[in-house]
């Protein structure tokens, strides 16, 4: 009964990644942005992004404050009003699009609406990491005008290429400036150009070896090249360096399932536990699959059962979700033959 448990759990993890790729393209997010009165807010930016922040689609409200991605594959991605330069909050959810047959077929549309407030009606400012270290350099003015340009463009949703193309003039005009290398390589990490944010982030590390941004976006790279044991080391020094940065939610998952691909099952447990703790519903919900795998290996049954709970909570459309609730009914099963 024991290897049947763990079978299928494996099973399911497998089918899960699996379900990411699907390429149903019949899938779509739509919905409304609106402003505290209830007004529609028209010709904002809406980014659909992956589940490690690279930029897939964008499109613009309408007149009515309506936007649409469509034509869209399963898999988990985070919907982002972009507001710099407008006086409104930013904001991003995050949506699971996943097959409510087993077969996956048919389609899954998904509303999101956002209702957005002004700084001026935000009470409390947004939280800043405590352990992030300015780093200060002396730039000449052609750089900096180039950098703030490329900087300006990005947040008032422009086009990235022309972005990127100032933010490389600024380096051009200033090699070692630190703050143009760091944003060129967050920016080409989104992109999916790994070789050519490697290279720009480790010219930034020289410049600035705390760079804490830098070493997450190492480490997603690495993850994302199946290195696995540099994508240990780098998410280990961010952790280091910043424990408590906006990072260190995705900083602990990533570090947790690099840790399991290299057998370190014990030592990944309580990065994925934290990264839930800290980022909720931003994590993706496979984290108590993962966890739920440890937890039944090591015979701590009522521990696995509760995390596949939580994971069909977030999840209730899963694929096989019949087949985890009779996995659930086992480990519960287990649970109290051995309490």
């Amino acid at each position: 009964m024991r290897q049947q448990t763990k079978t299928i759990l494996a099973v399911f993890l497998g089918v899960l990644a699996f379900s990411v790729n699907v390429s149903a393209q019949r899938n779509a997010i739509t919905g409304t942005v609106t402003n505290t009165s209830h007004q529609p807010i028209a010709n904002l930016w809406i980014e659909l992004l992956n589940d490690v922040d690279s930029i897939l689609k964008r499109t613009r409200t309408d007149t009515t404050g309506r936007y649409s991605f469509q034509g869209l594959s399963y898999g988990t991605f985070h919907v982002r009003v972009v507001t710099l330069g407008t006086g409104y909050r930013a904001q991003t959810a995050r949506i699971e699009l996943i097959p409510a047959t087993i077969r996956g077929t048919g389609s899954h549309n998904e509303q999101i609406d956002f209702s957005l407030k002004t700084e001026n009606e935000t009470k409390k400012p947004v939280a800043t990491s405590g352990s992030r270290t300015t780093f200060v350099q002396e730039v000449p003015e052609a750089a900096r005008k180039a950098y703030e340009q490329g900087i300006h463009m990005l947040e008032t949703g422009k086009n990235t290429n022309d972005a990127i193309a100032k933010l490389q003039e600024a380096i051009q005009l200033f090699p070692t400036y630190y703050l143009a290398l760091e944003r060129l390589g967050l920016e080409q990490v989104k992109q999916g150009k790994y070789d050519q944010a490697r290279e720009v982030l480790s010219k930034a590390l020289e410049v600035n070896s705390g760079g804490t941004s830098c070493y997450y976006a190492m480490g997603v790279i690495h993850y994302q090249s199946k290195k696995w044991t540099e994508a240990i080391e780098a998410l280990r020094r961010a952790l280091a360096l910043a424990p408590d940065s906006p990072n260190a939610a995705f900083e602990h998952f990533y570090l947790g399932l690099a840790l399991i691909k290299t057998g370190k099952s014990a030592d990944a447990e309580p990065h994925l536990k934290k990264s839930y703790e800290l980022g909720g519903n931003n994590i993706p919900s496979d984290v108590h699959m993962h966890l739920a795998q440890y937890y039944s290996n090591n015979k701590q049954y009522k521990e696995a059962a509760d995390e596949l709970e939580l994971f069909l909570k977030k999840t209730p459309d899963a694929r096989d979700a019949e087949n985890i609730r009779n996995i659930i009914k086992q480990l519960r099963a287990k649970a109290s033959k051995t309490s």
